[in-house]
């Protein structure tokens, strides 16, 4: 079995420096960026996806990646051990379905001023990934997760709990 891997905030290079693979974040930091990055010219092109947000964050870093950018996140781990003592009721971020949180009809609490969130197939951070999405102004919102969606996310919707 291999151990699990550690990295922290900065460019990695993916093959030598960090590996291919799912990581999520030690724990849960507030206004984290991370991209996925084809090359290291800065430029815009050279984004394969990215993200910005607050609570858990989960990526898979693909093996044609070439680099890995992350700031304000913390520490990434390939340890997915599920990060929550509840499995239905849980805040902002991104989750794993059938480890950090279980299928089911889930309720926000809607005392946010917006609400977004994702059903998801992967945690590439591309918009193949996303089975089903939804924005909203304030208010409650509902959505099912499936056992076949690979993850959730969401940002804006407060506290989500199972019905």
């Amino acid at each position: 079995m291999q151990p699990d891997l550690e990295f922290e905030d900065g460019i990695w290079e993916v093959g030598t420096e960090i590996m291919p693979g799912t990581y999520r974040t030690l724990w849960d930091p507030d206004y984290c960026y991370w991209a996925r990055l084809s090359g290291y010219s800065g430029d815009v092109d050279d984004i394969i996806a990215n993200s910005f947000g607050s609570g858990w964050q989960v990526v898979t870093i693909g093996r044609r990646d070439v680099a890995f950018e992350s700031s304000n996140c913390g520490y990434w781990t390939s340890d997915l051990s599920p990060v929550l003592d509840d499995s239905t009721e849980f805040g902002e971020g991104t989750f794993i379905v059938g480890v950090d949180i279980l299928p089911g009809v889930y309720r926000s609490s809607g005392d946010e001023d917006y609400c977004y969130w994702a059903r998801l197939s992967g945690f590439g951070g591309t918009v193949d990934d996303i089975i089903t999405n939804h924005f909203q102004g304030s208010g409650r919102a509902r959505v099912q997760i499936k056992a076949r969606d690979a993850g959730f996310t969401s940002s804006g919707c407060g506290t989500w709990t199972a019905d």
